[in-house]
C-alpha cells in the first residue's frame, strides 16, 4: 500500500474514532440504557455513510484492504477515541466512568474475548447489511443488540479507558484481547457467509 494510502486511512480513522467517541458520549450521558444504546449507533451510521475507516468494520474483510491499512486503522481509531476523551474530561460533565471501566479491568481473558466475539459478530452484519441493503436499520439494531448484551467493542474501549484514564497492564490486555475476539468474530460470519454462497 502506497503511503498516501496509508495517511488518507489514517485520517479517516481518526474521524471514525471522533465518530465512536461521540457516540460513547451520548451513551454515558443517558440515563436509559436503550436510548443510549439506539443513539450510540450514529457514530457507525455516520461511519458507514461518510466512508471513515473503522477497525470493527474493516477487519472482517482484511483480504479487500490488507494488513498496513488494518494495523493504521487502529491506531488512527485510537486518536480519534482519545480527542473525543480528552476533550469530554475537560468539560463541566461528570459521568461514574469508574462504574463502566472497572468491571472490564476486572473480567477474565476468557470473558473479554468471548464477548468481543459477539461485537465483531454484530458489527460485521451491521457493515455487511449496510453495504448491501444501504438500509439505516440494519445498521442501527446489531449496534444497539451489542451494547445491551454487554459485549465488548474494542474500539469504543479505547474511548472509555482514555476519560477514566486508565491505561495500565490490565486495559491494554482487555484492548489487545478485543480487538483479537472483534476480528474473530467479523472472521467466523464473513467465512459462513462466503462459504454458502460458494456452494449456492
Amino acid at each position: 500500500m502506497k503511503k498516501r494510502e496509508l495517511y488518507n486511512t489514517f485520517a479517516l480513522a481518526i474521524l471514525a474514532g471522533i465518530m465512536i467517541g461521540f457516540g460513547g458520549v451520548i451513551y454515558l450521558m443517558c440515563a436509559n440504557k436503550m436510548v443510549g444504546a439506539l443513539l450510540f449507533s450514529f457514530g457507525l451510521l455516520t461511519i458507514v455513510c461518510q466512508g471513515f475507516a473503522l477497525y470493527t468494520g474493516r477487519v472482517g474483510y482484511f483480504r479487500e484492504y490488507g494488513w498496513a491499512s488494518i494495523l493504521t486503522t487502529i491506531v488512527g481509531n485510537f486518536f480519534g477515541t482519545w480527542i473525543v476523551a480528552r476533550g469530554f474530561a475537560l468539560t463541566r460533565h461528570t459521568v461514574d466512568i469508574a462504574a463502566v471501566v472497572a468491571p472490564k479491568l476486572a473480567d477474565s481473558s476468557l470473558s473479554v474475548f468471548l464477548l468481543s466475539i459477539g461485537c465483531g459478530a454484530m458489527m460485521y452484519l451491521a457493515v455487511d447489511s449496510f453495504r448491501k441493503s444501504k438500509s439505516w436499520l440494519f445498521v442501527v439494531m446489531p449496534i444497539v443488540i451489542f451494547i445491551l448484551s454487554g459485549f465488548e467493542h474494542s474500539i469504543a474501549n479505547m474511548f472509555y479507558l482514555s476519560l477514566a484514564g486508565e491505561w495500565g497492564v490490565d486495559a491494554l490486555r482487555i484492548t489487545a484481547i478485543a480487538l483479537v475476539g472483534n476480528a474473530v468474530g467479523s472472521w467466523l460470519l464473513n467465512s459462513a457467509n462466503f462459504t454458502l454462497k460458494s456452494k449456492e
